[in-house]
């Protein structure tokens, strides 16, 4: 009888009743509380907590949380809700923890978003505070790994019922973009940001939101996936018919425009009109959201028979209210251009 209590003794001290265990984006097995009420996010993992709608959880933030001239649709979203929170470190690439900082807010969970398969368990492992990675994809967006990330942190939370919503609404956008033409037109996706804001040489192979409007990749034949750079003569060679520059890389594009006229001028699509710029959809890590805004503005683009009734504006806030509670079309065109055409004036860029 002794040694059954002490058995019992021994599974209860092994496996808390307090605690369920999860696996993580990397595998990892991690036991966290059944019912959690304090989170950090590090490396803006704090958004799956903002998409889910759990912001009165969250003990503290990075510094890069609180920026106002962020263009990441849930820090921009959150700033009022914020702002007073104690700062548990410097985010960005090269982030710095402060474990003394998230150790006194005591946190139940600490979320992370990393490259780094061993980072979690070191961090966990400094903060005796069980840590979850989550994940938009790596080294480049995934949709699975990210739909897998918002279930995960909805079991964590309690908040499942806010998790499905979500990943209903993510699996719904293939539904409304059901175009299926004949023949695809071929596109061209340039400024893609990496390191910082990149030029018309930086590229996306296997890119979600021209695969989501119908439209083919002339960089798909390279056998590649995500950024990489082009040169210059292979965007010639391609020539294609459309060719879309994300927002970030507008500055040097603009600037390149004016001191290489010439090579724009043979591009087809700059001369036919063609040319969209869309809003930027890398801030500190991928914006998934604005991915999903870019595949409807790639369709809108590419066939407008079909979908040129589609409203940049209305359709931006409809899906960054539906990620962020709230719309911030008003703000990207203020800052970064919107959505437009560009046309090649002497000045550089405009946007029509």
């Amino acid at each position: 009888m002794a040694r059954l209590i002490l058995c019992l003794c021994i599974l209860l001290v092994s496996f808390p009743a307090w605690a369920k265990t999860v696996t993580d984006v990397f595998g990892r097995t991690v036991e966290v509380p059944d019912k959690v009420e304090r989170v950090i996010g590090i490396g803006s993992s704090l958004s799956f907590v903002t998409y889910l709608g759990a912001q009165e959880m969250i003990a503290g933030v990075e510094d890069m949380d609180k920026m106002a001239d962020s263009t990441k649709p849930y820090i921009r979203a959150n700033l009022e809700h914020v702002k007073d929170l104690p700062v548990i470190g410097k985010g960005g690439a090269v982030r710095m923890p402060n474990y003394e900082s998230i150790i006194s807010l005591k946190p139940d969970v600490v979320f992370i978003i990393s490259t780094d398969r061993g980072e979690p368990e070191l961090v966990q492992r400094k903060l005796n505070i069980p840590v979850v990675a989550v994940s938009y994809g790596m080294p480049n967006f995934d949709e699975e790994t990210f739909i897998r990330s918002i279930k995960l942190t909805g079991d964590i939370l309690n908040r499942q019922q806010r998790a499905q919503e979500l990943t209903d609404y993510i699996k719904g956008i293939s539904a409304k973009l059901n175009y299926k033409p004949a023949e695809k037109n071929k596109a061209y996706v340039g400024g893609i940001s990496y390191r910082g804001n990149q030029g018309i040489n930086s590229t996306a192979a296997d890119f979600l939101p021209m695969k989501l409007a119908g439209i083919n990749n002339v960089t798909d034949t390279e056998n590649k996936k995500g950024q990489f750079f082009v040169n210059r003569e292979y965007l010639l060679l391609k020539n294609p018919e459309i060719i879309f520059i994300d927002g970030n890389g507008l500055g040097i594009i603009a600037d390149d425009v004016r001191k290489n006229p010439q090579f724009y001028a043979r591009l087809k699509a700059f001369k036919n009109g063609r040319a969209y710029l869309l809003p930027p959809h890398t801030s500190y890590f991928v914006n998934p959201e604005m991915l999903y805004v870019n595949a409807f503005l790639m369709a809108k683009s590419a066939y407008p028979d079909k979908y040129g009734d589609i409203d940049p504006a209305g359709i931006t806030d409809e899906i960054l209210t539906m990620f962020n509670g709230a719309g911030m079309y008003a703000y990207l065109k203020e800052t970064t251009g919107g959505y437009g055409v560009l046309e090649i004036t002497p000045e550089g860029l405009k946007i029509k």
